[in-house]
């Protein structure tokens, strides 16, 4: 009796899945799905003809942005309209998630929400600190006179200059520190791209002892060497967030802010330390003892 009732009812299931039309005909709101269909796959085409399909987006803001720079080769002096790149001096390896024993770089930053509108820096942008060494256009930066052009004079400690990101989508940007809105008030203050040269992008460099600061302002200072960025307006420091990492497209990366660190002894801490660092002179004999066989260490070429 069971065999004969599975059999009932698998017949059963047979007869109400039969195929009533023959395979011509169609069924249900096929005129429309098909018009539907077709729309999508003309808008889709249209989206990739005129580069505004989101990977093709990526894609070109990874090309934009990530487009290789030369900095400055190693000088006496840090000069104005001169590449170069804004690192940590000293952060070490027990900070954040990453390996930043070699340093962090000031770099600018377009996110997920801002993809579909600029892929290319523009008004806005925020900027944060990355692992990355190798110099690209999002990591490379200038110190622009104030007012008027000093394209090759050096840069002295106490003056204001403005810092420029190497290049821009629509003109020059510069770091500009915000002041604080109802959205970040009981924040540190926090770094933009601008494209106004305003009060607020004024930068001073400082030296990094806080008893020699005093004598050496309107004296040049070199490169990669310790030294403290503060924001002119706030008279608050430059300074890298170790405990705040944010994904990003390029991986994970640290936010930075104006605010000064201090220890108890109310001398800046890490935090605040940065260097202005150029390209190192290469070192021929180095390259001609690898030639010959010596075992030469790869992070002497870096």
């Amino acid at each position: 009796m069971i065999y004969n009732d599975k059999m009932d009812e698998e017949k059963n299931a047979v007869y109400e899945n039969r195929i009533i039309y023959s395979l011509p005909v169609r069924l249900g709101l096929w005129n429309e799905d098909l018009a539907l269909q077709e729309e999508k796959d003309s808008t889709t085409a249209y989206k990739r003809e005129h580069c505004q399909m989101l990977i093709q987006k990526t894609k070109k803001m990874m090309r934009n942005i990530m487009k290789p720079t030369s900095t400055a080769y190693e000088t006496a002096f840090v000069s104005f309209g001169e590449n170069y790149q804004i690192k940590t001096s000293d952060l070490n390896e027990k900070f954040g998630v990453c390996d930043i024993s070699k340093g962090l770089f000031l770099c600018g930053l377009i996110t997920e929400r801002e993809i579909d509108v600029c892929q290319h820096f523009s008004h806005g942008c925020m900027l944060t600190a990355s692992p990355t060494r190798e110099s690209s256009v999002r990591n490379t930066f200038k110190l622009v006179g104030c007012g008027n052009s000093k394209d090759g004079d050096q840069v002295t400690c106490g003056e204001d200059v403005l810092i420029q990101i190497s290049e821009g989508g629509n003109g020059p940007l510069y770091v500009q520190c915000e002041n604080s809105t109802i959205d970040t008030f009981g924040h540190h203050l926090s770094l933009r791209l601008s494209s106004v040269a305003d009060v607020y992008c004024r930068f001073k460099i400082l030296h990094w002892n806080p008893q020699r600061r005093i004598e050496t302002i309107g004296t040049p200072f070199k490169p990669d060497t310790r030294v403290i960025i503060q924001h002119s307006a706030s008279g608050q420091n430059l300074a890298v967030e170790p405990t705040k990492w944010i994904p990003t497209f390029f991986g994970a990366e640290c936010t930075v802010s104006c605010h000064t660190y201090r220890d108890s002894h109310k001398m800046e801490t890490a935090e605040n330390f940065w260097c202005v660092a150029s390209s190192p002179k290469s070192n021929k004999n180095l390259f001609v003892r690898a030639a010959k066989g010596e075992n030469i260490p790869s992070d002497i070429f870096e």
